[in-house]
């Protein structure tokens, strides 16, 4: 399912922080916002993570060299947890998945955020994009929108085979267990 939202925070420069969003069902759902860099501190977050989880990563609005290495040692220390998801992955959370070989450590990911741009008004939008749904196959075909104020055509906003290729490696399934 294709949603409006922004993919990133409106505040340059926040600080990374972390909430328990909620449980559903056996699921834990933790929402990450602002900068991942060197003074990101995972440490209580890693001990907060057992069983099954799912990181939301659409508040991530930066992510610098250290910010790298920090997270993928983060990813790669959570022994307690037992499925990860990453869903509503931001632009730069997107962009370290296609650079970076080891971002996603064992987890998948089940949603992204993606730029789109109106033909007609050039209204810029980012659409969440489920992975299952919209990409079946994991072929890089963007699906078509409409703009809501002027009805005309969105257009995916990046070059499909880069903003995309990470779907090549991305193992797909429901994380609710519903397929």
């Amino acid at each position: 399912m294709a949603s409006d939202a922004k993919g990133r925070s409106d505040q340059p420069g926040e600080p990374f922080s972390w909430r328990v969003a909620g449980r559903e069902g056996d699921w834990l759902r933790v929402e990450l916002r602002g900068e991942i860099d060197e003074n990101a501190d995972f440490s209580e977050l890693r001990q907060t993570l057992r069983g099954n989880i799912e990181l939301r990563l659409e508040g991530i609005t930066r992510i610098n060299s250290c910010g790298v290495r920090e997270w993928v040692n983060f990813v790669r220390g959570l022994e307690g947890v037992r499925s990860l998801w990453f869903a509503r992955c931001s632009p730069p959370v997107v962009l370290q998945l296609n650079t970076i070989y080891n971002f996603r450590g064992r987890a998948r990911v089940s949603s992204f955020m993606a730029p789109y741009v109106c033909e007609a008004c050039h209204t810029d939008e980012y659409k969440l994009l489920d992975v299952a749904e919209h990409f079946p196959d994991r072929r890089a075909h963007v699906p078509a929108f409409r703009c809501k104020k002027c009805g005309g055509v969105m257009v995916f906003d990046e070059l499909p085979e880069r903003y995309l290729s990470f779907l090549s490696e991305a193992e797909l399934a429901d994380p609710s267990g519903g397929g």
